[in-house]
């Protein structure tokens, strides 16, 4: 059987008598609990909205690829692994030679040591990082790391994040992930002072759906994050043609109890998407602009052009294209 010239892993292979033991489990369950609901499995192991956006847009391209095949058989030769533990597996097997080029990132590791060094593994020829900023916090770890990396930034649905054409009026999303409450309740009140009706939403405590019905009917939307790799929940606001006026302090930032300087809020922030802001001082300011050039806002626009799970999956597989061919040459997928 031919093999795909892509293989994105996010759930370890496993052995032979691995699948028979699950496969005899899997018949047991149905007969001895014949109602019970099996366990609910994500479709996209790792960070959900960075494996979802590569494996639907390379599936929209029609890349040749597959996507966590069940056997090694079916494993192509280059690997691209988001997850973990996945990640660990394929770079075992880079190093027993059963694949050629192995791929990681973005959403494995925020700073290279952590999860036990795992972007520091020489297995690893190519390290996707999704702006930037990122790639210069890494050059903190030495040249071997950052000359690995290349910038490839997760896409959207821009079918599921789309404007229903319903009449907005004066509501303003302000989406909370940093900064007190404090600082919150004086962002909401200059937003009152103008006319706009602020509905706050908290980073991690709301569905999909909700974020999207509150983004339909809402002018602008204020982001408060002292830092974001890409700003995901950001794209996903253009793409609903929700211009945002970001917090960007670019200041000292926190993670996993440990501190850097955080390089941006908004890495792909335009003209065309919104405006930024570093502090409460000069947010009034800011604010009057932004309603004052709403019309020349585009931000759906924006990202139809330059951030779909299409365009992006298209630029990550050629990028690992690219450098599996510098690295290697042409590689089959016999």
């Amino acid at each position: 059987m031919k093999r795909p010239y892509l293989t994105v892993l996010t759930t370890p292979i496993p052995s032979f008598q691995r699948r028979q033991y699950l496969g005899l489990r899997r018949r047991l369950r149905r007969l001895l609990k014949p109602d019970a609901p099996l366990p609910a499995v994500s479709p996209y192991p790792g960070h959900y909205a960075v494996v979802r956006s590569a494996v639907e847009g390379l599936r929209s391209i029609g890349a040749d690829f597959n996507h966590d095949p069940r056997s090694f058989g079916e494993l192509a030769r280059i690997v691209y692994a988001p997850a973990n533990e996945a990640l660990r597996q394929a770079a075992d097997l880079k190093r027993e030679g059963r694949i050629d080029f192995l791929a990681a990132g973005p959403a494995n590791a925020l700073f290279p040591e952590e999860e036990g060094n795992i972007l520091l593994d020489p297995a690893i020829d190519l390290l996707i990082v999704p702006s930037g900023w990122v790639r210069q916090l890494y050059s903190a770890s030495g040249p071997a790391i950052v000359g690995k990396t290349r910038i490839c930034p997760s896409g959207v649905d821009a079918e599921l994040w789309k404007p229903s054409g319903a009449p907005r009026e004066s509501q303003c999303i302000v989406y909370w992930k940093s900064g007190d409450e404090k600082f919150v309740e004086e962002v909401e009140a200059i937003l009152d002072s103008r006319i706009l009706e602020p509905v706050r939403i908290r980073y991690g405590h709301y569905s999909t759906g909700e974020y999207r019905k509150l983004l339909d009917k809402s002018v602008f939307g204020v982001f408060l994050s002292s830092f974001e790799t890409q700003g995901l929940a950001l794209a996903e606001a253009w793409s609903m043609d929700v211009p945002t006026l970001v917090w960007n302090p670019r200041s000292e930032a926190s993670y996993r109890g440990r501190s850097f300087t955080a390089g941006s809020s908004a890495p792909y922030l335009s003209d065309a998407t919104g405006c930024e802001w570093s502090s409460i001082g000069d947010f009034s300011g800011m604010l009057d602009h932004a309603i004052r050039q709403r019309e020349k806002f585009h931000p759906r626009d924006w990202v139809l052009r330059h951030m779909t799970d299409a365009s992006c999956a298209a630029f990550l597989f050629n990028t690992i294209r690219s450098e599996a061919t510098r690295a290697h040459g042409e590689l089959s997928s016999s």
